[in-house]
């Protein structure tokens, strides 16, 4: 006896093949849970100054799975997300960037954490920022939001991503170690809040130049040591960044600046900052210092310790410095680190190029 299966039949068969060959193949949904173990369209850069070393792994989470960033010391964690690998073709339709992102720790405490999210927009990967924080413990986790403005649009192609960071974190301030992320869920919304589907089997692709570090023109220097509280942004002659001296309750020890080093900051402006060395008890009131050397690619600026002392008036730093500053010169500035270091020769310029 034959036997047929009625059309209704064979649809439903055929949307359950449908659906099971996307869960298999990572495709066709429009959340990132975790629960298929995949995340290596994420990776970690640590390459810029001042980066923390920080591991990715996979985590059970609630009833869930969840990536678990674990970071050392004070430094500034930059997790990549590869949207271009995620979305593909559909990348051109982002809009905003959804995470559910929470805090863990092994003591069990909270302390309020608080960063940004910044997006590499169009085919010159243009940097763009959105805040995120979790500052209560019944809000955490917490949702953190990148929304692209007009103008910052994704392009296909054009290896377009976001990057997860820091710049506070109230574990560091207490002398603990820096809380972890988890986060465990994202979302990509077009312009009227669809959720776009995603490849979560998508391996993260470097676009050129990523993991580099440019040191070109800077005199050639030792072991970094970057700067609490080292970042910010400012305009029209501001200040972006504001370092209160150890003798004033701030975090800044000013014997650092040790004869033969150098300060560098790492920053984004049409024009190089200017350093600010600033004292009420015996220093100079405002002393600007101009960099001695910035690097091709404009991204870091280099000030020598000699330099320092002859705006300042003398060599000193530990007995007549109050406040360090470092400001825009009439351009939007932002300042993404500042380190010291001692530097390793006497000569004026050299051309070096890390490569991490």
């Amino acid at each position: 006896m034959k036997h047929t299966i009625p059309n209704t039949c064979r649809a439903i068969l055929l949307f359950c093949v449908i659906v099971l060959s996307a869960a298999q193949t990572g495709c066709g949904s429009t959340e990132i849970s975790f629960t298929d173990g995949l995340f290596a369209f994420f990776a970690v850069d640590e390459s810029p100054a001042g980066a923390a070393k920080t591991r990715l792994s996979l985590v059970d989470y609630g009833d869930g799975r969840a990536v678990k960033a674990d970071m050392e010391g004070a430094g500034t964690p930059y997790i990549v997300i590869d949207a271009s690998a995620l979305l593909g073709k559909n990348v051109a339709k982002l809009r905003v960037m959804e995470l559910t992102l929470g805090l863990d720790r092994e003591d069990g405490e909270f302390y309020a954490v608080s960063g940004e999210i910044r997006a590499y927009s169009g085919k010159d990967r243009v940097e763009s920022s959105d805040s995120w924080s979790v500052y209560l413990p019944p809000r955490n986790p917490n949702t953190a939001r990148a929304v692209l403005e007009e103008g910052e649009y994704f392009v296909p192609g054009a290896d377009n991503f976001f990057i997860l960071t820091r710049k506070i974190d109230n574990a560091l301030e207490a002398g603990k170690d820096p809380s972890s992320f988890i986060i465990s869920h994202i979302r990509f919304l077009d312009s009227a809040g669809n959720g776009l589907p995603v490849n979560s089997r998508a391996v993260f692709r470097p676009p050129e130049g990523f993991g580099h570090r440019d040191l070109s023109n800077l005199a050639p220097f030792g072991e970094e040591f970057t700067l609490a509280g080292s970042s910010g942004s400012s305009r029209d002659w501001g200040q972006a960044v504001a370092l209160d001296t150890l003798k004033n309750g701030g975090r800044l020890d000013p014997s650092l600046f040790t004869e033969n080093s150098a300060v560098m900051v790492y920053y984004s402006s049409a024009s190089p900052p200017e350093l600010i060395l600033q004292s009420w008890t015996g220093g100079a009131g405002w002393a600007k210092v101009a960099p001695s050397a910035v690097t091709g690619s404009a991204s870091c600026a280099q000030y020598r310790s000699a330099d320092m002392a002859s705006a300042f008036g003398t060599a000193d730093f530990a007995a007549y410095l109050d406040k360090f500053y470092v400001g825009d010169t009439g351009s939007d500035l932002k300042v993404y680190a500042i380190s010291a270091a001692p530097l390793q020769w006497n000569s004026s310029t050299t051309s070096i190029v890390e490569e991490f």
